[in-house]
């Protein structure tokens, strides 16, 4: 040796372990740590991969928003492991960094859904200045990982490289994939959501009254923000909150799955539902776009005529209910979270030797 500092080359590198920083500091209860949490368990499984626990360890640190500022005030454990993070990936030149982006509504053109209450002009200065960081942020980024090709297209439009952002899909949970084949005596839809605007509540409820058939709707919200019309409706039922081993029960006993929303960056409970074998009825303007299977029927989330008579064939159809089950079954068995994990992984490896060539 000449004693001489240098940095390590591709060559030292690639025959060399991959060490990772995983964002981790979302709070637990949050779709955004709920995804760190299984890719770090499946890094964990892959050989030649480390998944370490500081950024300053790291060949490649694994950021989990494109916009820094946003869940600060509520969403993050820790604020100042995040500033720390944040520091870290602005300050250094010899690490990788990757972001998903698990949402770019201020990039589309259905952002005003998004918000219970929206003043337009704060809105719009809101997106403004979301974008405006976001922007600046990604200069310090080598990889974008959208989790839909429509959230892709939209980043595309804005004018982000298209070298720079990827499309990586989430994948489901084993206990989905597993669960038992029930079956189905056809008589109710179910869906499922934290009751919000760009769930499109008013679809949930405008087709409930039509179809006049029996709905089953679970997860927070819907009760405080529409029980009183909720309750007039003699073939609804809400739910709240229900346990997963409970969500699983739903999927697998109902027709169909019905999820209308205006604006999904991904959709996680079509997948679910595509595993439990229940057919589905989703919006376009989500990653249901990229199931590329009988067993999802898109539509356009303000179509209400259409959701109507879609969801009546399954419930009505038998035959075509049950060939729609199957293929959402054999769809859902190739998205698990060991693919998203290989896909993710070859991301890394391909930014972190691009520092080096």
């Amino acid at each position: 040796m000449d004693g001489s500092n240098h940095s390590p080359s591709c060559t030292d590198m690639c025959a060399s372990e991959l060490s990772v920083y995983l964002d981790r500091n979302d709070a637990t209860w949050t779709s955004q740590r709920r995804y760190m949490d299984r890719l770090a368990d499946e890094c964990d499984r892959i050989d030649g991969v480390d998944v370490v626990d500081t950024p300053g360890a790291a060949d490649v640190i694994h950021f989990n928003s494109l916009n820094p500022l946003g869940r600060l005030v509520h969403g993050k454990e820790s604020l100042s492991r995040h500033v720390a993070d944040l520091s870290r990936i602005v300050r250094s030149d010899d690490t990788a960094v990757v972001v998903t982006e698990h949402g770019v509504e201020e990039f589309s053109d259905v952002e005003a859904t998004m918000y219970l209450e929206s003043n337009d002009a704060v809105r719009q200065f809101a997106d403004r200045f979301k974008r405006g960081v976001e922007r600046i942020f990604s200069r310090y980024v080598d990889a974008i990982i959208a989790i839909s090709s429509m959230d892709r297209e939209y980043l595309l439009d804005a004018g982000f490289d298209s070298q720079q952002v990827h499309f990586v899909p989430h994948g489901v949970d084993e206990a989905f994939l597993n669960s038992p084949t029930t079956s189905r005596d056809g008589d109710f839809v179910f869906h499922v959501s934290k009751c919000s605007p760009h769930k499109n509540p008013s679809a949930v409820i405008e087709t409930a009254k039509r179809l006049s058939r029996r709905m089953v709707i679970a997860g927070d919200g819907w009760t405080e923000h529409h029980g009183e019309v909720l309750d007039s409706i003699e073939t609804v039922e809400v739910l709240g909150y229900v346990s997963k081993e409970r969500l699983i029960e739903l999927y697998s006993s109902a027709a169909a799955f019905y999820f209308p929303s205006t604006y999904e960056p991904f959709g996680l409970p079509i997948l679910e539902a595509l595993a439990c074998g229940t057919p589905v009825v989703a919006s376009e303007h989500s990653a249901a776009r990229d199931f590329d299977t009988e067993g999802v029927q898109l539509v356009d989330p303000l179509d209400i005529g259409r959701h109507v008579e879609l969801l009546g064939r399954l419930l009505d159809d038998d035959t075509d209910r049950d060939r729609r089950s199957a293929a959402s079954r054999a769809f859902a068995r190739e998205m698990t979270w060991e693919r998203t994990a290989n896909l993710t992984i070859s991301i890394y490896k391909t930014v972190e030797k691009n520092r080096y060539d």
